[in-house]
């Protein structure tokens, strides 16, 4: 498991420095890290890294075979390069026109199912401008429900948070109740955030 840089608050607010919210309000002690097949390596946006609403923060508290690798500055590339010499039967979750439609039938063999994280430039940009990410096969998700989370939102409802699609994501690989446990741990994070907001999901970050 891979730890994120801590957390910095903002305006002297004291915020967990693992999953970003008030110390009052902490989900860390609720997250019991899954043990999966499928590894899981995210390559954060390092923009991302202090924002309250980035999803990938969760990674760490939710699987055990994850790494979340921080991208944006030349020496970031040495985590990432450690990373990437690690990577067995790699794929990208990225909806390009050239992916593949996950399906069961691709949890025969153990994969490391790699994740760009930011909104949709930054990770756009992430996927077809960072040569490790750029080399690798595509996958993207079945077709499904628009997203669901309250703290950002995007044009298109079809575009989901970066938790979110892995969560939909490892259902398919490892089963619905991993989906599902996913689900409830964002859940919860977007209903404890929405109660420390004095306008509860008015303001909405852009994902765009």
């Amino acid at each position: 498991m891979n730890e994120l840089p801590p957390h910095r608050a903002r305006h002297g607010q004291r915020r967990c420095a693992r999953c970003a919210l008030p110390l009052e309000s902490c989900l860390c002690q609720f997250a019991a890290p899954l043990e999966l097949r499928t590894r899981v390596v995210v390559v954060m946006h390092r923009r991302e890294v202090h924002k309250t609403t980035n999803t990938a923060r969760l990674v760490p508290l939710a699987l055990a075979n994850a790494q979340v690798c921080v991208m944006g500055l030349a020496e970031d590339r040495v985590e990432l390069e450690a990373a990437a010499a690690r990577w067995r039967d790699a794929r990208l979750l990225f909806p390009s026109d050239d992916a593949l439609e996950l399906d069961a039938a691709q949890a025969a063999i153990p994969i490391t199912l790699v994740v760009p994280d930011g909104n949709w430039r930054q990770a756009h940009k992430l996927a077809r401008r960072e040569p490790l990410l750029a080399e690798l096969p595509r996958v993207r998700l079945p077709p499904g429900p628009p997203s669901r989370y309250a703290l950002r939102k995007h044009p298109d409802p079809r575009f989901l948070a970066t938790f979110e699609a892995l969560a939909r994501a490892l259902g398919v690989l490892e089963g619905a109740h991993v989906q599902q446990h996913l689900e409830a741990l964002l859940d919860e994070k977007v209903a404890r955030t929405l109660r420390t907001r004095p306008y509860g999901a008015e303001r909405l970050d852009q994902g765009e």
